[in-house]
Order: structure tokens, then sequence, then C-alpha cells
């Protein structure tokens, strides 16, 4: 089949053998065989973060959000109080989620591509009482990369745990939850793990999942502690699973393993180095400087050329093979590209000469008219 290449934030590309892993036979989810696919996969989901026991995974039929809001719901008992950083899309959301659920919280709010500074955590976190901080590993709006491992020391000083959310750096980035503090990681199954879409998981201290206790009036579908003791006690999961996605999964974390971890994340970086120095090289601004950035997704501000449409862009591209994506709440406009999953650096030089042949049948020299660079200083 014709290959077209994702830049945008996910689902990411994926191999054909993880398409091909998703036409076995039909079989019921409730057989011993299926739930044996399951344990794998929940035991591997975990080894990617944690190569101890100290961690298991609690898998969920969804999207990334369904993860997000199991560990919300769950995490935060009924007198608790959640504190969200918030600076981006993804970090709002949480605080969406918690108001959902009539949950006690407060948001820092740095605005949408703000540094978080550990200084201004800490002292929110003496601020008041909290038991739990919720933060954006990857916070995909903007491309920023959060300094997670600067947290963790100071939530655990504090006794409180600490929520993050690792959407679109899990499997992309090297992560030891243990090592950076880190009480409750969600993720899915469509980003850098380069799975299908429709399977969402919380990874959790074990210790922490084995005490909890759901709280009354919060969700019966994404409870962690009732969806974990189902799978121990009945080798399942308690409502019916994306099957498919399940096997593709398999496949996606096998294929992670042989590539290693440490690999998968050299390809990105050197994805990014080829995607990134070709946009500049055309004209293009980044939104953020080189301290902030993930490398997994980029945002580029938009040219101020009156020529300049986004959508006539996008559809382009889209019908030269290639999928770019619009931005998301950053104070100036932008739009994203992203060099996660089953993508090489030929990839990104064939979407560069794309991307070039664009701009000029756009006709849109010089992309910006001031002279001025449109990067945040460090």
């Amino acid at each position: 089949m014709t290959k077209m290449i994702l830049l945008n934030p996910g689902p990411a590309n994926t191999t054909d053998t993880v398409k091909q892993a998703m036409t076995r036979p039909d079989i019921c989810p409730r057989e011993q065989e299926f739930g044996d696919v399951l344990a794998w996969v929940r035991d591997a989901v975990t080894r990617v973060v944690h190569e101890g026991d100290a961690y298991t995974s609690v898998l969920f039929g969804g999207s990334g959000t369904a993860a997000v809001e199991a560990a919300i719901a769950s995490a935060v008992p009924q007198d608790g109080r959640l504190l969200v950083i918030d600076n981006g899309s993804y970090g709002a959301r949480i605080a969406q989620i918690a108001a959902a659920y009539g949950i006690g919280h407060d948001v820092l709010k740095l605005g949408v591509g703000g540094r978080v500074d550990p200084n201004r955590v800490a002292s929110a976190l003496d601020a008041a009482r909290y038991t739990q901080l919720a933060v954006i590993h990857h916070e995909t709006s903007t491309g920023i990369l959060n300094p997670v491992e600067e947290l963790g020391p100071l939530c655990k000083a504090r006794g409180v745990e600490m929520i993050v959310d690792a959407m679109s750096s899990y499997a992309g980035i090297p992560i030891d939850v243990e090592a950076m503090g880190v009480d409750f990681l969600m993720s899915s199954s469509n980003k850098c793990i380069q799975g299908m879409a429709g399977l969402g998981f919380v990874i959790c201290r074990k210790s922490r999942l084995a005490a909890m206790e759901p709280v009354p009036g919060r969700s019966f579908y994404l409870s962690l502690a009732g969806q974990h003791r189902f799978f121990e006690q009945h080798h399942q999961m308690q409502f019916t699973p994306p099957v498919q996605v399940v096997y593709a999964l398999q496949t996606a974390l096998q294929e992670y393993f042989l590539e290693g971890g440490e690999n998968r994340h050299a390809r990105y970086v050197a994805n990014w180095e080829v995607l990134d120095g070709g946009m500049r090289e055309l004209g293009f601004r980044r939104l953020l400087s080189d301290g902030m950035l993930s490398r997994i997704l980029t945002s580029y501000i938009e040219p101020d050329h009156p020529r300049y449409d986004f959508g006539r862009m996008h559809d382009m591209l889209y019908q030269k093979g290639f999928t770019i994506y619009p931005g998301k709440g950053a104070d100036r406009a932008t739009f994203r590209l992203a060099n996660m999953g089953n993508v090489c650096s030929d990839d990104m030089n064939d979407f560069l000469r794309a991307m070039a042949e664009t701009v000029e049948a756009m006709e849109m020299r010089p992309l910006y008219r001031d002279a001025q660079g449109g990067e945040r200083a460090d």
C-alpha cells in the first residue's frame, strides 16, 4: 500500500508487521490464551520504563485521555487536593478532568509554552496541602519537554505523589519511572511505541495500587483499583478489550525491544536534526528555543506572508504523501511537525523536498516580513 508519512502528533506511522498483527484469527477475549497475551503486554508496557518489580500497568480500552482520566479519578483521594502544572493544552485538559469530577485542585498556569521552573513549583507545593501533582512530560501542543526529573524530588520531600502524562514521550525518550520519582505514568498504544490507537495504560507503583480503593462518585469504567484487581483475579480485562489493537501492541513492543530504547531515541533525534535543519534552511522559525525542545515534535511559527494559507499548504503536502498538523493554543500562530513513529531520516528529506516545492508553488518568499528571529530565549 502507498505509505503516507505522518508528521502529526499521533497516531504515528506503524510497521507492516504491526498492521498484519491485527489479522489474527478471531478469539474470545475471555480465553486463557488471550489472557496470556494481555499479561505479556501488561508486563512489557511496564518494562519500557522500569526494569524492576516495583511497578505494574493497568490497561484500558480507550484513547490516551482515558488513561489520564483513570489516573486522576483514581489516585486523588476524596479529601485530597491536586496541583496541576499547565503550560499547554494537555495540562489544561488535566484541570478540566479534575473539574469534571469535582476534585479539589489548583492550577499553576505558566502560559502555553511557558518554562517550568522547579523553584516556582516548590513554592506552589508549599503554599497549600497537596496530595498529588500532575504534569505533562512532553507537552505536545508546543513540543516542549518539561523537567519531570527535577520535580520528582520536590514531590517526594513533601509526601506528594507525582502523576505524569507521558503520552508523546513514552518509548520515544528514555524514562526510568523509579529514578524520576513517578507514581503514575500514562501513555497509549499509538504514539512512540508505534502501535495502533485504542489502548491506554497507566503504569503504577504496585504498593500504591494494592492499597487503592475506588473513590465513591468517581468513574466505574476508569477505576485503576477495579481494573487491576479484576485482572489479578480473573486473568482478563474487566471490560471488553480492543482485541486486534492488543495484538498489534504486542508486536510493537517486541519491535521496540528489538530496536532498543536508546536506539529508538537516537533515530528520532536523527529524524529531528534532518527535519529541523531543513525547515530552518527553508526559512521557517521555531516557536521554542533549543533548551526547551523534545525533539519529537516541533512547533513552527506560521509565515506572515499574504499568500500563506495553512489549509492550502496542508492539502498540497497531503497530495504529495505527507500529513502536517495545525498548532494548538500558543500565543503565536503555529503549525506542528512530529518525527515519531516508523519513519527515518530519508522520509524527513523527502518531506523537505515536498515542502520546498510547496513554498515555491505558493510563492511565499520571503516567508516572514521582518528580519528578526522568532525563537524564545532560554
